[in-house]
């Protein structure tokens, strides 16, 4: 059947395709049945309620699609609110109960659920609504949310801002439950994959040339796992092979990638071409990686010129890299400033043997480790966020799912 080969399509191998938890033997029953008809997988199917759905998914991959069951539930919007936060983007939610109230059914839609269906079901019922997904209905992601596009980018050629990029994008990932991506636009000299001990897989530069060959099988392909819930995208193109600078293919790329990650941090060469601009323009937020020389104040506050005029409604964060490296060419912080026109918002430490024993480790600088790793987890909780009381993925530690090299 047509329809479960697209389901099956829009997940990743370690992803399920469907899931379903509800609280009675009937509902239990029926579910079995509607997976035996459209051939998904039923040991997916549990009775649990939607408070069991959230536990469980808080430490699994999330399906492509959901089915909850909130028979019995005093708050069911406030409950359904809760287990979007630990589903990935582009699940989608099909909620079950036995209230049949109008009100309740408009809520869970306004917040992303796809339908919600009142019990007793029938076998028809439940198969025609997982069909009208298939054909392009509402609810392709839960709360309507996508990802967030982060640019990392440099004012001077060496102030380490694919070191920035990495270590944002390993922080977010060990202390927190999304799903972080990191993408290299340097397809010739990009590094973000040797900083993080992955295997820079390649095809990024196929992407960009044919991006209607991008979807979630092709970005699987081309996607590598440096750890738990962080991927890069990159590859190590030869210095001969020219490289498409076609801007649809940007937000064809990035935009399929909204839709599998929470965020996706992108380390923007200097070299300002037709993918740099729009990668620029369409991003939610502009961090600018800096050191403290003149010319770093120049490009700065070129840089910023050029993302207000380009990208108005953008968040703007400087960060002065490797400070003190070179003392006797650093410009005063408040010459900088006022150079640069805005005031920065963190200085990074100079700690040579710090960072060069991450990178010759091909691992990111986290855990507080010197003041270099204390300053990078306050970047990262300073302009996204981080949920301070969140579970750390996994108990052997985050560095645990880095394979060491030799």
């Amino acid at each position: 059947m047509q329809m479960v080969s697209n389901i099956s399509e829009q997940t990743a191998t370690d992803r399920q395709p469907f899931m379903a938890f509800v609280v009675d033997d009937r509902s239990y029953k029926l579910m079995q049945d509607v997976t035996e008809a459209l051939l998904l997988p039923s040991e997916t199917i549990r009775n649990g309620t939607v408070q069991e759905a959230r536990s469980y998914l808080n430490e699994v991959r999330s399906p492509g699609l959901l089915i909850v069951d909130i028979e019995g539930v005093e708050s069911p919007v406030e409950e359904i609110v809760a287990l979007s936060e630990v589903c990935e983007l582009g699940t989608r939610l099909i909620v079950l109960g036995d209230n049949n109230d109008v009100a309740l059914f408009r809520d869970l839609l306004s917040i992303g659920a796809a339908d919600y269906m009142v019990k007793p079901l029938t076998q028809d019922q439940v198969m025609a609504c997982i069909s009208a997904l298939d054909d392009g209905g509402s609810g392709l992601s839960i709360m309507g949310r996508t990802g967030k596009i982060v640019s990392v980018i440099h004012s001077r050629g060496g102030a380490g801002s694919s070191t920035i990029a990495a270590n944002m994008g390993a922080i977010i990932a060990d202390e927190t439950n999304k799903r972080v991506v990191l993408v290299d636009l340097d397809t010739h000299f990009g590094d973000l994959a040797l900083i993080l001990g992955a295997d820079a897989r390649g095809g990024l530069a196929d992407a960009l040339a044919q991006p209607e060959r991008i979807d979630s099988l092709f970005l699987e392909r081309v996607t590598s796992q440096a750890a738990d819930r962080l991927y890069v995208v990159g590859g190590e193109e030869g210095l001969d092979e020219a490289i498409s600078n076609n801007r649809e293919a940007v937000d064809t790329l990035l935009g399929e990638l909204k839709t599998q990650f929470h965020y996706v941090i992108v380390d923007v060469p200097q070299t300002i071409n037709e993918l740099v601009r729009r990668t620029l323009q369409i991003s939610g937020l502009i961090l600018i990686v800096t050191d403290l020389s003149l010319t770093g104040m120049r490009d700065t506050a070129r840089l910023i010129k050029y993302v207000k005029e380009t990208n108005p409604g953008c968040q703007i964060g400087l960060i002065a890299n490797k400070v003190g490296e070179n003392p006797r060419a650093e410009i005063p912080i408040a010459e900088f400033e006022k150079g640069a026109g805005r005031k920065l918002d963190f200085q990074v430490p100079f700690e040579a043997n710090t960072v060069l024993k991450a990178a010759n480790l091909g691992e990111p600088i986290i855990g507080g480790k010197g003041n270099v790793g204390k300053v990078l987890k306050q970047i990262s909780e300073h302009f996204i966020g981080l949920d301070k009381d969140t579970k750390k993925a996994s108990k052997k530690g985050f560095l645990a799912s880095f394979s060491r090299k030799g």
